[in-house]
């Protein structure tokens, strides 16, 4: 797995139309509530290293007083590397996906805002406001009357025309980005499930502290600095459950699962 073209083959490979393993990473690693993957083009492996080490960050409270010549009192917080307890990637990538997108772009090609204060009738409020709680929002603010709900606020009712999405071109070049993509893999042999999902847990969480750049082509925001993978050899599975069936069970956790050869 140190040779990136044998990675890049494990992520993606040949004939797979979908790119399941690709697509968790990107979920993971990606806010995609604004963009849909149409297809996965290619997965890259531009650098691997080998054993690195996460510090995860503990926490330490403290308090320093006095009392002479005045009462004073400091309160201290500080978030400092644990380097006793290290946790250890067996292998870290870094990754170019080139995917196509189909990205919302958002904003508004209209608003029109204008007052609102003709209501008659407590009802007449309550059907322009469909979505609001009238009798949550009057017994909040103590009102029980029509008029003064009339002259508690002044009341603003907004219409937004959304702008029209295009219709979308996969091989319009223009929907093709390539996104960065760090993947920590853990390797658990012999092969339990628990273990596999803690061992990525704590992978996740000592590394939710790091940063990294977000794209600006398409409308998303990094969520996690790693994905993470399970690398299990094909022969320590043995009786328990299909390589398929863990493979979907680590998906839906975010992890992908790469099975090798044991040779």
């Amino acid at each position: 797995m140190s040779d990136p073209a044998t990675l890049g083959a494990l992520l993606l490979p040949a004939g797979d139309t979908r790119g399941e393993r690709v697509r968790t990473m990107l979920a993971v690693t990606y806010d995609l509530s604004a963009a849909r993957v149409d297809r996965v083009r290619s997965a890259q492996v531009q650098e691997i290293a080998l054993q690195r080490a996460l510090f995860p960050s503990g926490r330490l409270n403290g308090m320093w007083s006095q009392t002479v010549p005045s009462y004073t009192r400091g309160d201290l917080t500080l978030n400092v590397p644990a380097p006793a307890d290290p946790i250890w990637v067996d292998l870290l990538a870094q990754l170019d996906v080139t995917v196509v997108i189909e990205a919302d772009p958002g904003g508004a090609e209209a608003v029109l805002s204008r007052g609102f204060d003709d209501f008659a009738t407590l009802d007449d409020f309550r059907a322009r406001f469909s979505f609001f709680d009238l009798d949550a929002f009057l017994a909040r603010h103590r009102i029980s009357t029509v008029e003064e709900l009339r002259e508690a606020f002044d009341y603003v009712v907004a219409d937004v025309q959304l702008r029209t999405l295009p219709e979308f071109d996969p091989n319009d070049p223009a929907n093709s980005h390539t996104l960065p993509v760090t993947l920590a893999a853990v390797i658990v042999d012999p092969f339990d499930l628990a273990e596999g999902l803690r061992a990525t847990r704590l992978v996740r969480e000592a590394a939710r502290e790091l940063t990294g750049g977000t794209p600006t082509s398409i409308p998303t925001e990094l969520t996690e600095a790693y994905a993470t993978a399970v690398v299990v050899a094909e022969g320590s599975v043995g009786g328990g459950p299909a390589a398929a069936d863990i493979e979907r069970l680590f998906a839906r956790e975010g992890v992908v699962s790469l099975f090798l050869a044991a040779n």
